[in-house]
Formats: structure tokens, sequence, C-alpha cells
């Protein structure tokens, strides 16, 4: 390495490595030389608790702060919505980014196109949904395990997968009857199962769908829905 040269920490996943270059091109601007430096965090290795079950706080921050004290990397770059509010002893909040979208994305699955339906959602208006039918095909029936058939859910239900208490909390405001699906993974790993699966939908945060091209045409914002602190930022 060179003297001088930025050693940037930052997770494997397509988005973390997004927003780790974008860290580098604005320091490259600057006329200062950098590199990037691969951890995994403890949140990418357990995929299948849900978060708010895994009890401690910045699980996907941890690794890389014993990275910085242990002066393997200088700097770190998170979603500041995964950074806790009090930062390890020794550590400090450097610089934010300008901030991108920070709302939430329906993600729609294979169970889920029709238009009047979407639209509904994307103003969180129960009324308007209460004489649409929701119909899954019976091939995707069997894929999720330990929930009742689609079909044999109450009206104005919905089989959304998130991992988000929050999500959770505010949708089930709206949609009281809905089932839940836990979603773990990165990005490309969390649509390739709302692919594969009998949801209704999956929800995302539009920034990080947005700053790797892979937003879908079809998902809708959920301008109900308030979104975590920091969202869109880095």
């Amino acid at each position: 390495m060179n003297a001088g040269m930025i050693r940037i920490g930052t997770r494997e996943s397509q988005l973390a490595v997004w927003q780790a270059t974008r860290v580098k091109e604005l320091l490259a601007a600057q006329g200062v030389e950098s590199e990037l430096v691969f951890i995994k965090s403890e949140g990418d290795t357990d995929l299948q608790t849900p978060l708010y079950e895994m009890g401690v706080q910045g699980i996907f921050t941890k690794t890389l702060d014993v990275a910085l004290l242990s002066k393997r990397i200088d700097i770190a770059v998170h979603s500041m919505k995964d950074v806790p509010v009090v930062l390890a002893k020794g550590l400090q909040q450097a610089a934010v980014l300008e901030r991108a979208s920070s709302k939430d994305l329906l993600v729609p699955g294979p169970a889920l196109s029709d238009a009047s339906v979407l639209q509904a959602l994307h103003t969180g208006d129960p009324a308007m949904l209460a004489s649409i039918p929701l119909v899954i095909p019976s091939e995707f029936n069997t894929i999720t395990n330990d929930l009742p058939p689609v079909n044999d859910l109450p009206a104005l239900s919905f089989l959304i997968a998130t991992s988000s208490l929050r999500r959770k909390a505010q949708w089930l405001n709206r949609f009281p009857n809905s089932r839940f699906e836990n979603l773990r993974g990165n990005v490309n790993t969390r649509l390739r199962k709302l692919g594969e699966s009998n949801w209704h939908g999956a929800i995302f945060a539009a920034a990080g769908l947005e700053r790797i091209n892979l937003r879908p045409a079809a998902a809708v914002e959920l301008d109900w829905m308030l979104p975590a602190p920091a969202q869109g930022a880095i």
C-alpha cells in the first residue's frame, strides 16, 4: 500500500461496494488515493434470524468497527440507517454524503400484478382495496412454509416479505390481517427470493435498489410509510 493511501472498509454486497466506490470516487476528485478492503459483517453471515430478534445494535457495522480500531482500515462506509446512534469509543462520524431517496418501496411478487391494487398500496388506502380480490396462482401456494395458503387469508390481507419490525408495524396498521415472511440477505438475494415466492411483495429501501439499477418498473413507493432515521444516506 502506498503511504498516504486511505483504506476504505466495506461489506461485500453489490450495494455496499457501490457505496464504498462512490466514496473512493469523491476522494479521488480531491486528489486523495484510496483502496477498498472487503470485510464480512455479522449481519451477512446469519441470514435466517429476523434482525429485531438478533438483540444487538450495529449488526452490520461491528466487524468494521473492530477493523477501524485495530487500524486494519482507515474509514468505513455504511448505510447510515445501519449505524448505531452511539458509536464505539474511539470512532467518530467523519462525513455524510448527499442523501438519496428516503422512501420505502413495495416490489410486487408473482402473485400481485393488478395495477389498481398497486395504486391503492401506493396511497395506503384500504377502502380502495375493498372490492379487489387478491388471488395467488395455485402453482405458487406450496413455496412458503408455516403460513396458511394465501387464498385462505381474510379480505384485505397480504403476504409480505420483510425482516423490519418498523415496516411490519406500519403495514399492519393499514392492513391488520396481513401475514409476513422473514426476508434476509443482500438486495440481489432478496429480489431472487421474491421472484421464486408466493408472496404478494417485499419491502425495500428505494435508495438501495436505485443505486445499483435494480429497481423494478412495477415497484411502488409507499408514501404513507415512515422511513428509518437516515434512510438513503451514506
